[in-house]
């Protein structure tokens, strides 16, 4: 949602308040201004700050989200390799995806009891 201001840093910078007598500023006319300040500034809060608390959740998860990332990346990349020369196969049958089925569920066995199956030999 845009959020549409009374005010920018330009207007606030070159605003100047008419000089009545005795070089006095108009106070109706600095309260006016500055009502209009207080606007923007509640506008801005209810719509773009956010508490310090949601910011750190918010940080958190996204460092959680990026490592889980990087090990989805890492994982596409061993399933790339492994599924190279399926694709170069001409005739891609169930047997070979069957096979491979098989291959994941001992990978995933062999993960789940802390051994890296690219390391085996």
């Amino acid at each position: 949602m845009a959020v549409k201001l009374f005010l920018n840093s330009k207007t606030i910078l070159d605003h100047t308040f008419p000089i009545i007598n005795s070089n006095a500023y108009d106070a109706e006319e600095v309260d006016k201004f500055l009502d209009m300040i207080i606007q923007d500034y509640k506008l801005v809060e209810a719509n773009v700050v956010i508490p310090l608390k949601e910011y750190e959740s918010l940080t958190n998860k996204n460092k959680v989200l990026e490592s889980e990332k990087r090990k989805i990346e890492v994982e596409l990349e061993r399933y790339k390799a492994r599924f190279t020369n399926i694709k170069s196969s001409d005739n891609v049958t169930t047997d070979n995806i069957e096979l491979v089925r098989k291959i994941n569920a001992l990978e995933k066995f062999l993960w789940a009891h802390g051994y890296n199956p690219d390391t085996i030999k």
